[in-house]
């Protein structure tokens, strides 16, 4: 579950805030892309060894997300999950060299049709309706019949379509 609501987070991390600076990776952002692989770093610093073990279980199960970068800063993220759809819209930006979504931003390695982004994800606490709760330790998570999940980093790959 935990990797399945990163993946959702990722997803919607593909863009960010105030740019003109960039306008080639801006112009190179923009169109249909597909998420095509995501692994989870060994550490919650981003090294160590890639395990890409949550990934193709999401793709076991049909989970697939396409985003498509509009001019107007707008783009339409569309995951789909044992075959619905659902789609909303987001903004984005380019700041530099970061693709930032919502505010959300992270470093794009750009190669031809594919990008790539490293991001992390501090710990946090969720509750069973899928809420975080703020300013608890572990210990206080767990006591209180919650879940904890642990500061990971991972990778993901998109492919232009």
């Amino acid at each position: 579950m935990k990797f399945l609501t990163v993946l959702i987070c990722c997803l919607a991390l593909i863009a960010c805030e105030d740019d003109t600076d960039d306008v080639t990776l801006n112009d190179e952002v923009l169109g249909d892309w597909s998420i095509t692989n995501m692994g989870e770093f060994a550490n919650a610093d981003c090294s160590g060894d890639l395990d890409y073990t949550g990934w193709g279980l999401a793709v076991a199960f049909g989970i697939t997300m396409d985003y498509t970068f509009n001019a107007d800063g707008t783009a339409d993220v569309s995951t789909t999950v044992f075959g619905m759809t659902d789609t909303e819209t987001v903004s984005w930006e380019i700041d530099g060299d970061q693709l930032c979504i919502e505010g959300e931003c992270a470093t794009v390695d750009l190669s031809g049709d594919t990008f790539t982004i490293v991001a992390s994800e501090d710990a946090y606490c969720e509750d069973d309706m899928g809420d975080e709760i703020d300013g608890v330790t572990m210990t206080e998570c767990e006591a209180a019949g919650n879940d904890w999940y642990g500061a990971a980093c991972y990778e993901l790959t998109a492919t232009k379509q």
